[in-house]
């Protein structure tokens, strides 16, 4: 590290004014500030007035010894660290030791060789730059961290509102996530509509965190204001898009699988933009039905190329419908094999007394371990029961 050639003020204490003289005259051709005290109790109230960048303390002193004022000026500096070079008389190992006790950085014996003392300084010099350095980028992290629990709990707050908890609370859903971090990119919402339809949206953005959480807004909007006027899927899914487009990069997009179950037609109409298979499940747990994803997702392609053909099912025995977000798929355990489809499908007959939902979640808390997942996991399943 370069050392700057900047001046320092140095506080030099020493009940011997040939000393003194000597320190002088060798400092001002250095071009740095001298200060000087005759005595420990001195050199405590030049500290506290001058504020020097660097002591050299002398240790046999009247009034006070140079230990005891090294101690107390440790005291008043605090965090703040100012580097101290004892220069004493008494060159035994105890002398030193007890020097570098009370609070000295390096202690050098009389007559003092004036070339190393001023290598002594520079080397005082790096070591406080570096700290000074430290401290600043300690600083800047301190501050990163600050505005990252702001954009969480900002996150959070504006994820919160846009899932509307109210709204998921419904018999015929039931749900589970598992944030790769804090704060969960992925959106799981459900609505009611007219006629006892009933829609649900699982949408992945890329991405995590505050910016993931903004790409939801309109996302999340949309959805909630279309579905309770029962627009179509596909003009919500077109709407959707058209809004994506104007609002984020053009290396962002959102994954989504958007589900309406018609109960009282027992029919489920699907729009699948980049997630993993929806699966119907019967209630002996064989899968019954695939909906594959059938366009890009959504923010990708302009309104004219986007493909709004949605896929359409209807139930002849109850069962229910399986939605989740790559992440499910995606899940890598400790050897790093990823969950993938099979095991999702092997779920659906474990853990019989649960929904399909809490059986593929439990699975993928097996297959994790404790371990925090690679991406949002969203699990979704709507029961398809036999009559309105």
């Amino acid at each position: 590290m370069q050392v700057s050639e900047k001046s320092l003020k140095i506080l030099a204490v020493d009940d011997t004014e040939m000393n003194l003289n000597l320190l002088a005259r060798f400092f001002s051709k250095k071009r740095h500030e001298l200060v000087t005290a005759a005595n420990g109790q001195e050199a405590i109230e030049r500290f506290t007035s001058e504020g020097p960048d660097l002591i050299l303390m002398d240790v046999m002193m009247p009034v006070m010894d140079g230990y005891e004022a090294t101690r107390e000026i440790r005291k008043l500096s605090g965090d703040k660290w100012i580097p101290i070079i004892f220069m004493s008389a008494k060159a035994a190992t105890e002398d030193q030791v007890a020097g570098l006790d009370a609070g000295g950085d390096d202690y050098l014996t009389k007559p003092v060789n004036m070339r190393i003392l001023a290598a002594k300084i520079k080397a005082m010099q790096r070591i406080a730059e570096m700290r000074d350095a430290l401290s600043e980028q300690t600083a800047e992290l301190e501050q990163y961290r600050a505005n990252a629990e702001e954009e969480k709990y900002l996150g959070n707050a504006l994820m919160e509102r846009m899932t509307r908890a109210g709204k998921m609370a419904d018999e015929l859903l039931d749900s589970w996530l598992l944030p790769a971090e804090h704060m969960s990119g992925d959106l799981v919402a459900a609505c009611r509509g007219g006629d006892d339809r009933f829609y649900v949206m699982v949408a992945d953005a890329t991405g995590h965190g505050l910016l993931a959480a903004m790409m939801q807004i309109p996302v999340s909007q949309t959805f909630y204001h279309m579905t309770s006027q029962d627009y179509s899927l596909s003009r919500i899914v077109r709407s959707i898009n058209s809004q994506l487009r104007v609002l984020v990069p053009r290396d962002r997009f959102v994954a989504a699988t958007v589900v309406m179950v018609d109960v009282r037609n027992r029919l489920i109409e699907i729009w699948n933009g980049g997630g993993p298979e929806a699966l119907f499940v019967d209630a002996r747990r064989n899968i019954v039905h695939r909906f594959e994803s059938n366009a890009a997702p959504l923010g990708i392609v302009s309104d004219e190329e986007f493909e709004p053909f949605t896929q359409v099912y209807q139930w002849s025995t109850p069962g229910e419908l399986l939605v989740c977000s790559d992440g499910a798929v995606d899940a890598l355990n400790s050897e790093g094999e990823p969950f993938g489809e099979a095991r999702l499908e092997q779920a659906l007959s474990s853990f019989r007394d649960q929904s399909i939902c809490m059986a593929v979640a439990e699975a993928l808390r097996e297959y994790l371990q404790g371990r925090r997942a690679q991406d949002d996991i969203s699990v979704v399943s709507v029961t398809c029961p036999e009559k309105a």
